[in-house]
């Protein structure tokens, strides 16, 4: 029986595969032995002590005897009890899809282990052949089955019982008892061998890994476990199939490289098939993951058309949606939480000492010098990511049509390196925003705006149609912007007269910008139409704008968009968000400031006549009705969808038992979580979330933090648990499909998402959860 929280077999009792013959009979066609096939850790660790470590005797030259000395003793005879011959599997093929929560993982953080699997179950689970062979000799290669290496153990009738009663418990990870040919690498003979192997059907089987390779090479290089860190489990049988010349670093493309083989010789066939296509390139990933590049473990869910989830082309999945039988296109939709890898550069690789093993890794990691590379934020655009560290290093990835990635739109949505190295690990880093440090960030739907650690200043990179990065629209175009140059929309802009200042926070919407000065002002930029940005100050053009390209040329002849505005009692303004036609600021007294659109009631007041009849009306703050529009009312955080707003509201005395949440504005795909009638709330509304659970029951949410997506919350309760409610076409609420009936476009209140567990790798503490909700996706991490 299988124990989930140990993630084990109880007592160390195994199944045994439905097709394996009885130990009795195999013994009999074995002439009294027990023949048992070591694929992975047997083939270079049967262990210290216990029946197969009988096998490191030295062999006795004259009498087929051992000989084993004891201490102070002369050398003993024995009799060999366990002998060793390197062999092959036929017919099956080494994969690393097996967790290791007992040996070289945890429960908290797996590691990786191998397992063989039949070329049958191969195929299956990565979604068989896209074509049928073309040519007989691809035909040929097709149906030959794998010959993968390993090495057979022989065990004596009389030791047998106890062999079997080591291996069951030191099997106990999901593997089972099977029976499989194997072929004897000295004597070519076949002969029928005991092996455990974990099948796809076993409760610890990992398919996600098994299908991207690099997320496998990343989690090996850093998770340890009771036996010793992964790596070594890995090197040390890289180094026994090396020492067996064995090519266990082949490409996998069996189309592009053993059919152009075969074509050029047609003898190939009679040679050696390998079984094992990942151990070498997974022993190249992870020393490379151990000194040039560094591996940040996310989670995700909703849209990856753009590479916004990092999901490679062949990590399908349950819950996949847009993918047919078959395709090899990059997975486009996932409806519950998978796991995500980001590789990024180690700063100063080359100059670096290189770290030998996972444990030396994970004492430099632990150092304070590396505390910069610690995550500080997770953030969501329209359909580009990032993730900033406390250092300041700004990664970006995802859609970069209009150059928001803040490198040349031409460049892969994600990978902007050259190196060999690269290209052949098959690893995809994704490199820092060049030339600047990062102290605060937001993703608009197309362009992202930054501001610069130390200094304050403020960058925006993107998509500039409305003037959302340079601050400024052509006078002789009716306050339309002629569109920046493809190959200067990446390069870092300040808008428009905004050199100088200092700010301290800053928020991208659709087509319009807004940040906070030091000095606690209100700055906005860029669209202007439904009232979302102040009016404009006229503001004259100087060469320290940093204005680039045409916007250089321009600024001159050009009206600036850039308006400013501070209460008028004097009070600063500290956060700033953004909507689709909506700005939202909060002063320091826990105010809460509107403009623009009011269509869904996003401006949190009941409409006046003046805002009816001028649009422009609402392009001057105005506090919310209620509570949040008064002084102190305890307000600390804002947030923005598309149209609809969440604040969070914390009292002084609060002992961690979580915030209260207001909300308003957009309501009929449940973005608030409200099950009501109406399909906007015009004021805000104290929201209570009950979260609907897996199993139907119902519980109050404690809120400890809250962000919101174009048209979807998500809620963290003081438990670390995340809860979502609104637009789901894309599966961007993480909740999963819903049983036989497919994925639900809305849901109108509070579920808590579904998928994999969110886990950090040794040797973080887990102690604080980041997550970030763009477009149509979602994403999180613990560090």
């Amino acid at each position: 029986m299988w124990d989930p929280t140990s993630q084990t077999y109880k007592n160390g009792i195994v199944p045994s595969h439905h097709s394996s013959i009885s130990i009795e009979d195999l013994l009999a066609s074995n002439n009294g032995q027990l023949r048992i096939f070591g694929y992975g850790s047997l083939c270079w660790h049967p262990g210290s002590d216990g029946v197969l470590s009988l096998a490191n005797l030295e062999e006795d030259d004259d009498d087929d005897h051992a000989t084993d000395t004891e201490d102070g003793k002369e050398p003993k005879v024995t009799r060999r009890k366990v002998s060793t011959m390197p062999g092959k599997a036929i017919g099956y093929q080494r994969c690393w899809s097996q967790r290791s929560a007992d040996h070289r993982g945890t429960t908290e953080f797996n590691g990786i282990v191998c397992t063989l699997l039949s070329d049958e179950e191969v195929g299956s689970l990565r979604l068989g052949r896209l074509h049928p062979p073309s040519t007989e000799a691809e035909d040929r290669l097709v149906r030959r089955p794998s010959m993968t290496e390993g090495l057979i153990y022989t065990v004596d009738v009389d030791l047998v019982e106890d062999c079997l009663a080591e291996l069951d418990f030191r099997e106990k990870g999901g593997y089972a008892r099977d029976v499989i040919d194997v072929v004897e690498d000295d004597t070519g003979n076949t002969v029928q061998a005991l092996l455990y192997r974990g099948t796809p059907d076993n409760p610890a089987f990992w398919k996600r890994v098994l299908l991207d390779l690099p997320l496998a090479a990343a989690i090996i290089s850093v998770a340890i476990g009771p036996s010793g860190p992964n790596d070594l489990y890995l090197l040390h049988l890289h180094s026994f199939l090396a020492q067996h010349n064995v090519a266990s670093h082949q490409t996998p493309s069996l189309a592009s490289t053993e059919v152009a083989t075969e074509l050029a010789s047609p003898s190939s066939l009679e040679g050696d098939h390998s079984g094992d296509t990942d151990t070498g390139e997974l022993a190249t990933m992870v020393k490379l993951l151990q000194s040039e590049y560094r591996p940040y473990f996310l989670f995700g869910a909703g849209s990856n058309e753009h590479g916004q989830l990092l999901l490679p082309s062949s990590a399908s999945g349950s819950g996949v949606e847009g993918e047919e039988e078959g395709d090899s296109e990059m997975e486009t939709e996932v409806d519950e939480l998978t796991e995500l890898l980001l590789v990024t550069p180690r700063a100063g690789a080359g100059n670096d000492k290189k770290m030998n093993n996972t444990a030396e890794l994970q004492l430099s990691s632990s150092s304070t010098s590396n505390a910069d590379h610690n995550p500080q934020s997770l953030h969501a655009g329209g359909g580009h990511s990032a993730l900033l560290t406390h250092g300041g290093d700004l990664y970006l990835w995802g859609w970069n049509d209009a150059g928001q990635l803040g490198r040349s739109a031409s460049s892969s949505s994600s990978c902007t390196s050259d190196h060999s190295t690269t290209k052949s690990s098959g690893l995809d880093p994704v490199h820092p925003l060049s030339n600047v440090k990062v102290a605060t960030v937001d993703l608009g739907h197309a362009h992202t705006l930054v501001i610069e650690k130390g200094t304050g200043r403020l960058f925006g990179f993107g998509e500039n149609g409305r003037g959302q990065i340079c601050g400024f629209a052509s006078a002789a175009s009716s306050g339309a912007i002629t569109n920046q140059p493809p190959q200067q929309q990446h390069a870092l802009q300040t808008p428009l007269g905004l050199s100088k200042e200092h700010f301290v926070d800053v928020a991208a919407g659709l087509f319009h910008s807004a940040a906070v000065t030091k000095r606690g002002e209100l700055v906005t930029w860029g669209c202007g139409r439904f009232g979302q940005c102040l009016v404009p100050t006229k503001v004259p053009y100087t060469t320290q704008d940093g204005l680039v390209g045409s916007n250089a040329a321009a600024a001159a002849s050009s009206s600036s968009t850039v308006g400013r505005w501070h209460p008028a009692d004097g009070s600063k303004l500290v956060q700033v968000a953004c909507g689709r036609r909506h700005t939202v600021a909060l002063d320091e007294h826990g105010r809460v400031w509107t403009l623009g659109d009011n269509k869904y009631g996003q401006l949190g007041r009941r409409q006046r006549s003046k805002d009816v009849t001028n649009t422009l009306a609402n392009a001057e703050p105005q506090l919310v009705d209620g509570p949040l529009g008064k002084m102190n009312s305890g307000c600390d955080a804002i947030r923005s969808g598309w149209s609809h707003i969440l604040a969070l509201v914390r009292s002084d005395n609060d002992s961690g038992g979580g915030a209260m949440m207001y909300g308003w504005g957009r309501n009929d795909k449940g973005q608030l979580g409200m099950v009501s009638t109406e399909r906007h709330v015009p004021v805000p509304q104290l929201l209570k979330p009950m979260s609907n659970a897996i199993d139907s029951s119902e519980s109050a949410i404690s809120i400890q933090s809250a962000c919101c997506g174009a048209e979807s919350s998500h809620v963290l309760d003081v438990g670390g648990n995340l809860h979502s409610t609104g637009w789901n076409e894309h599966g961007n609420l993480a909740i999963g499909l819903d049983g036989g009936s497919g994925r639900q476009d809305c849901y109108l209140s509070w579920t808590v998402t579904s998928g994999v567990r969110v886990v950090a790798p040794p040797p973080s503490k887990a102690e604080r959860k980041l997550f970030a909700a763009g477009g149509a996706h979602l994403i999180t991490m613990v560090t």
